[in-house]
């Protein structure tokens, strides 16, 4: 399939899709209030604490900037396909994506793409909202070559997230049930991506393990960049573990292939 082609069948998918979770909206909207109220706790915590004279290893603008703004960044570059992907290796609905001229990864990425479109749409007010109440302590970058390497990071942490995703539905070629190993996967990436604390707040001892291990670059890593902290060599470990993640991915997903016996296949 050509690549205009691709482009064009990714934007027929992404709008089926948009169509079909708007009957959702109200639900995607209570989810994206869910996704605010961690951080606003945090900042509140946080600003309390420096106000009674606790001293965090950062300062109180980067811990403020840093939180209003992780609830999108986490939700960008967020993926929600391995569930689907599991249960339809197991119910036998991939059988269908397989006789079609258009891969299920596709569609996957159709169906991420319109989520993060109507997610961001429901997100931003409240992020707005939180930004204002705390504007004295926030600072966005001017610079826009800064905007820029942000962009270049979110996008590879995106797709790093996608292959994870890809990795762990692959399961199900020989699992009956991947869910145990889903939630962990997710306990992991809410405690070491940074998502739910800043990376900089954990213990000195921690930090050399932190740097380097993946989950930090699929949230934390861009807000790194964005704000100014990330190290020269972050984008070499970034495009180390992209490569490791897209390439397990697609090697994963092959050996299953091989083996699987839909039913009625």
């Amino acid at each position: 399939m050509s690549a205009r082609r691709t482009v064009r069948l990714l934007r027929v998918l992404t709008v089926h899709e948009v169509r079909i979770m708007l009957h959702y909206r109200w639900w995607l909207a209570l989810m994206q209030i869910g996704n605010v109220i961690p951080p606003c706790v945090s900042l509140l915590v946080w600003h309390g604490a420096i106000d009674q004279g606790a001293t965090p290893p950062v300062s109180s603008t980067y811990l403020t900037s840093y939180l209003v703004l992780v609830s999108v960044v986490n939700m960008l570059t967020s993926s929600w396909t391995s569930g689907f992907l599991a249960a339809g290796i197991r119910l036998g609905g991939l059988n269908r994506w397989l006789v079609r001229p258009c891969s299920t990864h596709l569609a996957s990425l159709a169906n991420n793409a319109a989520e993060k479109f109507l997610k961001l749409g429901l997100l931003l007010p409240p992020v707005v909202v939180l930004g204002l109440v705390f504007r004295d302590d926030l600072s966005l970058p001017g610079s826009w070559s800064r905007w820029i390497l942000f962009t270049v990071a979110l996008v590879l942490a995106a797709t790093m997230t996608f292959a994870f995703d890809v990795v762990v539905g692959s399961l199900a070629f020989w699992l009956e049930d991947i869910a145990a190993i889903n939630r962990l996967r997710f306990l992991l990436a809410r405690l070491l991506s940074g998502a739910l604390i800043p990376l900089a707040l954990f213990p000195a001892a921690l930090q050399p393990f932190l740097a380097a291990q993946p989950f930090r670059f699929l949230v934390s890593f861009p807000l790194e960049v964005l704000l100014g902290t990330a190290e020269a060599t972050g984008f070499l470990l970034q495009a180390g573990w992209f490569v490791v993640l897209v390439g397990g991915a697609v090697v994963v997903w092959r050996l299953g292939l091989r083996n699987y016996q839909g039913a009625g296949a």
